[in-house]
């Protein structure tokens, strides 16, 4: 899989894709501007993101399925890799959805090439990935709706 120069923020830096399994859920906002894409496990939160699109959606998306999500991290140099964080983590402009029965989605910014072959390219302004380890091993992260609200921005819920 080649990426594009621009998801990497330094050459000392590997790129490292990040699959993440589980039960699904892609939802979006009234006026298809944004979406929530969660993944679960036994019930329990795995992971959140955040995204908005360049331009309002012709269609809602609405997925509840098995699958996985794929992401790349985005490297910050003051932080080691692997390092616990709260709050958002910022991530190179691109997320994968494939669920187990159903065509897969790659949501990239403009110019950004998908990191998985798909049928449907939809072409985002931001992604960000709004969760973070809580005690117990657990994740935590806001309420969905904060990412569908009109009034927030992807990436600055904390």
């Amino acid at each position: 899989m080649a990426l594009t120069a621009g998801l990497v923020a330094s050459a000392a830096f590997a790129v490292t894709f990040v699959p993440l399994a589980g039960d699904l859920s892609v939802v979006t906002s009234s006026d298809r501007q944004k979406a929530v894409v969660t993944v679960a496990n036994g019930g329990a939160l795995a992971a959140q993101f955040c995204v908005s699109f360049a331009e309002p959606l012709d269609q809602p998306i609405s997925i509840e399925a098995k699958g996985h999500v794929i992401y790349v991290p985005w490297p910050i140099e003051s932080l080691p890799p692997g390092a616990q964080r709260g709050g958002a983590e910022p991530i190179a402009q691109t997320l994968t959805v494939v669920p187990a029965n159903g065509p897969a989605l790659a949501l990239v910014a403009k110019g950004v090439k998908p990191i998985h072959d798909v049928e449907k390219v939809i072409v985002i302004s931001s992604v960000s990935r709004e969760d973070w380890a809580g005690p117990n091993n657990t994740r935590l992260a806001p309420d969905a709706a904060a990412c569908l609200s009109a009034d927030e921005q992807a990436g600055t819920h904390s």
